[in-house]
């Protein structure tokens, strides 16, 4: 049940050693069992022939126990559970109450608390002295080094055991370069502080954590971190495999320490060179700064909620939203920035808002967007200047009967291209079938010119299927004068109505002395 190196330590203790099992029953008891005079044959005998008072308290305590000549005597007594595997031992230390403690005794006794500590400790533990020779190692420690358990003594030097172990074919650790292996670990063995990471053959790993007593000497504890390395493996899996790009940077540099395949596949650079850039590096050109602030200013984890615009490494630009979490590597401040593209959706809302406010067939600007534009025109510092040409195609409904509605909207095309190329920096838009508007600010002589370049520009025939065809335009013009935007729009269809009533390719004015007509040439 016990180890080689635990029995001969108890062996060696200076007062009455038993050890029991679950049962009570004795299992050991060393060379100073004759101080109190106890059997000669006591293993397998029951604990309580003995010691009448059984079972006591984990502790220090007093109690008679019965020697052989039949007599009580009264000891002091410690009792302790000492943790063998899975399983445990109780161990109890006698000696008689009245007995003068021999020379040494106190260090010896000191010794085995110190032997007691760590054994109970969950690590494989080794203690060394200032020659760096083996002093006290517990029974993990010779578990975990199996191939020189034989091998360990107190007095032999760490070096020659390093040195047995790399002779022997059994090694625990995963070494390729044996003799490289061994300076490097002698070197870290003499620092003040070391602490290393080691893979074993069977696949486990283990942390090497070493430090120097003031004396000089070292204690050394080998910790099992494999469930440790398992989890930072499934999570760097997890990364590296996830979908969407991620980046973990330094949280004060804002330098990109990782970044997984999506990253480097969504930036377009080579790995090395996205690991040699800040988180910022990519943003747009107006929003390095404020983005900059915000991962600086962060005080905790951060849901996306701003869409940033940045640039890969082909120079196209991507719409994102950035999840960040705050993260703390030891006292290292980290950010894991999480990386969802809506460029596609960001395109989505804007045709679809595009749309909303333009003529699916010519792509001007519709109704909706007219008046609007109109409104914001009257609310202007030259509201005074605003006019509106109002304007409707002659001759267009025979095209539709006679060529189809297909002929007609290349027609309407063609008509709004004329259109816009008259109207200069004037918004041109479609109101619906054939009829047009151009919101303009200026004089009043500046829109007749305009109505007369608009009517101008039907002169050439329009080619439908191959056919010469000929439309006219009629144009109401009506500046502002103090009116709203629906009023002005009323004033411009009346003119429009009296221009085609007045004969039709012509453009007539609404002003506060009553309709102007002007004709335009033949």
């Amino acid at each position: 049940m016990l180890g080689a190196e635990i029995l001969a330590f108890l062996q060696a203790c200076p007062m009455t050693v038993l050890v029991l099992d679950t049962a009570g029953r004795i299992i050991f008891v060393n060379e100073a069992g004759k101080l109190i005079h106890l059997e000669d044959r006591l293993v397998g005998m029951d604990i309580a022939r003995f010691m009448p008072e059984w079972p006591l308290l984990s502790g220090v305590s007093t109690a008679f126990v019965c020697d052989r000549f039949g007599h009580r005597q009264l000891c002091r007594v410690r009792v302790m559970n000492w943790p063998v595997g899975t399983k445990a031992a109780t161990v109890i230390f006698l000696e008689p109450a009245d007995a003068e403690r021999p020379a040494g005794y106190a260090a010896r006794e000191a010794n085995l608390r110190l032997r007691y500590v760590i054994e109970m400790l969950p690590e494989a533990v080794c203690v060394f002295d200032a020659s760096d020779r083996y002093v006290l190692w517990n029974q993990k420690y010779a578990e975990l080094y199996a191939d020189i358990a034989e091998h360990l003594r107190p007095g032999i030097a760490f070096e020659e055991i390093l040195r047995i172990s790399l002779a022997g074919g059994e090694m625990r650790e995963l070494v390729e370069d044996k003799e490289a292996w061994f300076r490097e670990r002698m070197k870290k063995f003499h620092q003040p502080v070391a602490q290393e990471e080691q893979q074993l053959r069977d696949g486990r790993w283990l942390r090497h954590d070493d430090r120097r007593t003031p004396d000089g000497g070292a204690i050394g504890m080998r910790i099992d971190i494999t469930d440790l390395k398992q989890r930072e493996d499934w999570l760097r899996q997890l990364f590296d495999a996830n979908p969407m790009p991620m980046l973990l940077c330094d949280g004060n540099s804002l330098a990109i320490l990782q970044a997984n395949k999506a990253a480097v596949d969504f930036y377009g650079f080579q790995r090395s060179d996205l690991l040699s850039k800040r988180a910022c590096d990519m943003h747009a050109e107006g929003e390095v700064h404020a983005f900059e602030k915000a991962l600086l200013d962060l005080e905790g984890h951060c849901d996306a909620r701003t869409i940033w615009r940045q640039t890969t490494r082909e120079g196209l630009e991507r719409h994102v939203l950035i999840y960040v979490r705050l993260l703390y590597e030891g006292s290292e401040r980290r950010l894991l920035l999480t990386v969802a593209d809506v460029s596609d959706r960001i395109l989505a809302e804007a045709e679809a808002n595009r749309l909303a406010h333009h003529d699916v067939l010519t792509g001007l600007p519709n109704r909706m967007q007219f008046y609007k534009a109109l409104a914001g025109a009257l609310v202007s510092g030259q509201r005074e200047k605003v006019v509106i040409c109002y304007l409707d195609l002659d001759g267009f409904k025979p095209v539709n009967d006679t060529f189809g509605h297909a002929a007609g909207d290349e027609v309407l095309k063609s008509v709004a291209k004329r259109l816009q190329i008259q109207a200069r920096e004037h918004l041109v838009a479609r109101l619906g079938g054939d009829e047009f508007a151009i919101l303009m600010t200026g004089e009043r002589a500046e829109s007749v010119d305009l109505a007369e370049r608009c009517i101008a520009s039907f002169e050439e025939p329009f080619a439908i299927n191959g056919l010469a065809i000929r439309l006219g335009v009629s144009i109401g013009i009506a500046a502002a004068d103090g009116s709203d935007g629906e009023a002005l729009m009323q004033e411009a269809d009346r003119a429009l109505y009296r221009a085609k009533a007045d004969g039709r390719n012509t453009w007539q004015m609404m002003s506060e002395d009553g309709p102007v007509l002007k004709r335009a040439k033949a």
